[in-house]
């Protein structure tokens, strides 16, 4: 039986909005913000058999839910792949590198385009934090995966996940 791990909360859909957020399940079963996402921008196809399907390394994936699965072979070190992508193949949640260049995967990061913080492709801080992100995301991953059956899941919607912890809250979204 599969079990919940990471919910993105995409800002919009269809659109070229690039960014959303990533909650992580805590040991309570709560959500926790635990960075923002930089994904490609929505794009289908206009004509022949994948008519209206997003682009294979030219658009994110669709919203709904999605098993993922470790892996740790080559230059991206440990990240989830998410698994029955229809079409697509190959999508990952990943370190960033600085440049920000991805095909299709999902990248997190400490920042997003409305942030004050925001860091400009380049700089070697973005693959850095992006870096220390995927840590976290293992670390979590590892202490979660103890005792349970199945894969872990990835929900990617438009709306936030119940039960989300907001720190110096007393109450859930």
């Amino acid at each position: 039986m599969s079990w919940n791990f990471i919910h993105v909360v995409r800002r919009t859909f269809q659109s070229d909005d690039n960014w959303g957020e990533m909650f992580i399940q805590n040991t309570q079963g709560q959500w926790e913000k635990l960075c923002f996402t930089y994904e490609l921008p929505w794009d289908t196809f206009s004509s022949g058999p994948h008519t209206g399907k997003s682009k294979n390394n030219h658009s994110r994936v669709k919203i709904g839910d999605y098993n993922v699965k470790p892996r740790a072979d080559g230059p991206k070190g440990w990240r989830l792949e998410l698994q029955n992508t229809g079409h697509r193949s190959n999508i990952q949640i990943h370190r960033a590198h600085k440049s920000m260049f991805i095909q299709g995967c999902m990248l997190p990061v400490s920042f997003n385009n409305l942030s004050t913080n925001a860091l400009n492709k380049g700089d070697p801080l973005i693959q850095i934090q992006s870096t220390t992100l995927m840590t976290k995301i293992k670390n979590r991953y590892d202490l979660l995966k103890t005792g349970k059956t199945g894969d872990a899941t990835l929900t990617i919607s438009a709306t936030l996940p119940a039960k989300v912890n907001i720190p110096g809250a007393n109450k859930y979204a």
